[in-house]
């Protein structure tokens, strides 16, 4: 696990599915008025430069798991083939 220096793509669609289960199970075991007073709190955090920085992590998590060519290295150790 310490040579991995890509994104772990089954690490990703776990994460994913553990998101869509919470969503689904929000929307159908939770009454509307209940959601409603619940989501103000949520609205205010979206407004927050945390939710940014997330955003923006989250952004450069996925432009890093799509992009085309071989994996960049960026550990600054000298690449030996041997």
């Amino acid at each position: 696990m310490a040579d991995d220096k890509g994104s772990n793509y089954v690490r990703l669609a776990v994460g994913a599915g553990v998101l869509a289960v919470a969503a689904v199970g929000l929307a159908v075991f939770v009454p509307r008025r209940r959601w409603v007073a619940m989501a103000e709190p949520f609205r205010n955090v979206l407004k927050s430069p945390a939710a940014l920085a997330m955003t923006a992590w989250m952004v450069g998590l996925w432009n890093q798991a799509t992009q085309s060519g071989p994996p960049v290295f960026d550990d600054m150790r000298p690449f030996d083939e041997f």
